[in-house]
C-alpha cells in the first residue's frame, strides 16, 4: 500500500519536529493535558458564545444580530474554503501519530476551530474590550491545541485567523 503522505523537502523537517514535540508530550503528561484543553477550550467558547447571544436577547440589546452574523460568517466561509481546498492534514501527508484523534480526511485549510474561535473572541471584544482580550487568549490556546495536536499545519492557523479577522472587519466596523 501507499502511505498516507508524499514525499517531499519538508518532510523530514517537519516529522522530526512533530514527533520531537509530541514524544516529550506523551513522556511527561503534557498530551492528555493538551487532550483536555483542547476540549475544554473548545466547550468554553459554544458556551460563553451561548450564554452571551441569549443575555443579548432578553436584554433586547441590538448588538445580538452582528454579534451572532460575524462568527456564523467566519463558520461558514471556513467550512466553504476547507471543502473547495480540501487541504490534507498533518497525519495525512507525514508519517505522524497526532496527539489528538485523526478520523477527518482533509479539510485541512482552514481551521475551522480556530476561525470560530477567533471570530467570537473578535466578538467579545466588539461588546467589552476586556473579554475579548480574554477571549483572544483562549483562542491562542485553541490555536496552538490544534497545531501541538498534529492535526494543523500552522498556514491553516494563521488563515483562520485572518479569515475572522476579515469578517469581524467588515461586520463590526466596515459595516455601519
Amino acid at each position: 500500500p501507499v502511505p498516507p503522505y508524499r514525499a517531499c523537502i519538508m518532510c523530514p523537517m517537519y516529522t522530526t519536529w512533530y514527533e520531537s514535540i509530541s514524544e516529550r508530550m506523551r513522556a511527561n503528561g503534557a498530551a492528555q493535558v493538551l487532550r483536555v484543553a483542547d476540549k475544554v477550550l473548545v466547550y468554553a467558547f459554544a458556551a460563553a458564545f451561548v450564554a452571551t447571544a441569549i443575555w443579548l436577547a432578553v436584554t433586547q440589546d441590538w448588538r445580538l444580530v452582528r454579534f451572532l452574523c460575524v462568527p456564523a460568517a467566519a463558520l461558514i466561509l471556513s467550512t466553504v474554503l476547507r471543502m473547495a481546498i480540501n487541504a490534507p492534514r498533518p497525519y495525512e501527508r507525514f508519517p505522524i501519530d497526532p496527539l489528538l484523534d485523526g478520523n477527518t480526511r482533509g479539510k485541512s485549510f482552514p481551521s475551522r476551530h480556530v476561525a470560530s474561535a477567533f471570530a467570537i473572541a473578535f466578538a467579545f471584544f466588539w461588546l467589552n474590550p476586556i473579554a475579548g482580550a480574554i477571549a483572544c487568549v483562549a483562542a491562542v490556546g485553541v490555536s496552538c491545541t490544534r497545531v501541538f495536536g498534529g492535526v494543523h499545519f500552522p498556514r491553516d492557523i494563521a488563515a483562520a485567523i485572518a479569515l475572522a479577522a476579515v469578517c469581524a472587519a467588515v461586520g463590526f466596523i466596515a459595516i455601519p
